[in-house]
């Protein structure tokens, strides 16, 4: 491993050291926007809540690329604290057997104080809402976010184990890629986006596609970790998305990742990528997408989605740390960084070349005396 790559490690271990749930994602942020800030640049945070970077190298009649990844992971907030006990409600696609049995969870205090605590099933409830037991007497001011004990960041045979890889890996991915591309002060303009409340409702990133906050030539590539399915493997490489259980995405848009992986082939034949329809969830591509943004999407093979050790529907299934694999986490950010410095090149696209060139003896064959009569 060399130092960009082991840099992108500790950007993702450092990430994992701050839990995050939706609506409660000051962690990341504050994190994100010290990075940003020590590598030069100016980190925004907009009305919604979402950071935003931009980078340019210079004056360019290309589009610019947007990096874009979710900063919460499905968790739990205290909403009631009374004589009766402390009541949280399930926020985002957390295991359904977290609802239904008891489950380890960590609260989150300001300054990331971390209060041990389970969660148990409320009958009465409407089925997305817990009891909460302290290990300790501590007096909570509702809202506080509740995130499953489990741990921040492992790395051990060639896996990457974490609480909430989807979407700190894509936070990761993006703001490792900007740090490359300022080291390199490369010819470029991107802008990496860092959204809230992705696990609710693509909430942060609709609000922002509303909004028009980026140009709206602009290419959105949506980084996440996204499920496995029938097709896509761990440790064959990140995967070139096409589209999500709810959209297809812009072609325009993949051609930039398309001839990004091809360039780094080009010094590295042994890279590896995949290209597939990530239909295992929705993200934040999609949203973008339906406010006229050409989206595109790349994500990495994901274990234990949102900590179910089966799948979030199964009342039998365990909770445990989401994992990816370490090679597809380094190609990805290598990919998105080889994309910003793409853009410009997306018509060379091989897949452009191989249908647009028709062998000279075809076309004869096809316009000569051999056509129906």
């Amino acid at each position: 491993m060399n130092d960009r790559e082991r840099r992108s490690l500790e950007i993702l271990r450092e990430l994992g050291q701050r839990p995050a749930a939706p609506f409660h994602e000051s962690g990341p942020a504050n994190y994100i926007i010290e990075t940003l800030k020590s590598i030069g640049l100016s980190a925004d945070t907009d009305e919604f809540g979402n950071v935003i970077a931009h980078y340019r190298s210079s004056d360019s009649d290309e589009p610019p690329l947007a990096l874009v990844a979710h900063m919460d992971h499905p968790g739990f907030e205290i909403i009631e604290a009374s004589e009766s006990g402390l009541m949280a409600v399930a926020l985002g696609g957390v295991p359904q057997v977290s609802l239904t049995d008891p489950a380890d969870v960590l609260v989150i205090l300001e300054s990331d104080v971390r209060i041990p605590a389970q969660i148990l099933p409320f009958p009465d409830g409407d089925g997305r809402t817990v009891r909460v037991e302290l290990s300790e007497d501590v007096s909570i001011e509702p809202p506080v976010p509740v995130v499953f004990d489990l741990p921040d960041f492992t790395l051990e045979d060639g896996f990457i184990r974490m609480r909430a890889l989807d979407d700190l890996a894509g936070c990761a991915a993006a703001l490792s890629a900007m740090e490359r591309l300022v080291a390199e002060q490369a010819e470029c303009e991107v802008y990496a986006v860092f959204t809230r409340a992705e696990e609710g409702g693509l909430f942060g990133a609709r609000l922002m596609a509303e909004a028009r906050t980026l140009p709206p030539e602009t290419l959105v590539v949506s980084i996440e970790s996204s499920p496995l399915i029938p097709g896509v493997e761990q440790g064959a490489g990140p995967v070139i998305r096409t589209g999500d259980a709810l959209y297809t995405f812009d072609a325009e848009a993949e051609q930039v990742l398309i001839v990004a992986r091809e360039s780094i082939r080009q010094r590295n034949p042994d890279y590896k990528s995949q290209r597939q329809l990530m239909s295992g969830g929705v993200c934040e591509g999609t949203a973008f997408a339906v406010w006229g943004y050409r989206a595109t999407g790349m994500a990495f093979p994901l274990g234990n989605y949102h900590n179910a050790t089966t799948n979030i529907r199964d009342p039998e299934s365990g909770i445990g740390a989401e994992y990816i694999r370490l090679e597809d986490f380094l190609g990805g950010v290598e990919l998105l960084a080889e994309a910003a410095k793409c853009v410009a090149r997306r018509d060379d696209s091989p897949a452009r070349e191989r249908v647009r060139d028709v062998p000279e003896d075809v076309r004869a064959r096809m316009t000569g005396e051999s056509r129906p009569r």
